[in-house]
């Protein structure tokens, strides 16, 4: 493997579980036939697809803009506020950066999201790129265009590409582009179906690149 490409959400910072902590009366609002598994088939949804699942599904009548208005101001309160960096990822991504192994975020986040992100926990040193829901024409997760995206910047073959995600949708998205996957196991998505992962992890601390690879090998 010669690039490692995170997830943000749910994977780099703890953000999956304050979007259902904050958003949960919001969408029983629009929705009050929502219930739990929902907010499971929500999870790695760009913001635009989940405005489109609530009103295929749903049938609700809020506007684009306005979901995305609403959402906007939600996320300044989650990855200025309140988020954490996951324990172990900036020791991982300084050991992969010194060891010569490309890093990159690729997420379906819009990129003024990731910016918030990548600003607050000082990651711009750590990564060769960074690619979301605005550089693929919103084409996002489950579509593979978001990787395919990321490893053409990085010059890098798809199957030299090792992809580490929280949700079903995240991890389908990668193996459609040819890479590796890793299912991360966050304390919070125990709902979500990771089994096409090559391999599960539950802890960034004390990974490194030769463990990874000892991982995809087992």
């Amino acid at each position: 493997m010669k690039a490692v490409i995170f997830d943000m959400d749910g994977v780099i910072v703890n953000s999956e579980a304050e979007w259902k902590s904050l958003e949960a009366a919001y969408f029983r609002e629009l929705a009050p036939a929502w219930t739990k598994e929902h907010d499971e088939r929500a999870v790695g949804l760009g913001v635009e697809d989940l405005h489109r699942f609530l009103v295929n599904e749903f049938e609700v009548r809020v506007t684009k803009n306005e979901f995305l208005d609403h959402c906007d101001i939600t996320a300044k309160k989650i990855y200025e506020q309140r988020v954490d960096c996951a324990e172990g990822f900036l020791d991982l991504a300084r050991e992969l950066k010194h060891g010569g192994i490309k890093t990159a975020i690729a997420s379906s986040s819009p990129a003024h999201w990731i910016r918030m992100v990548v600003d607050r926990f000082a990651l711009s040193p750590l990564l060769d790129v960074i690619v979301s829901a605005d550089d693929v024409g919103g084409r996002t997760k489950p579509h593979p265009d978001i990787y395919l995206e990321a490893a053409a910047r990085l010059q890098v073959p798809t199957v030299e590409c090792l992809a580490i995600e929280d949700s079903a949708v995240g991890l389908l998205a990668a193996k459609r582009a040819g890479m590796k996957v890793a299912g991360y196991r966050n304390g919070t998505n125990d709902g979500q179906d990771l089994s096409i992962a090559d391999f599960e992890l539950g802890d960034f601390r004390g990974l490194s690149y030769e463990k990874l690879i000892a991982r995809l090998r087992r």
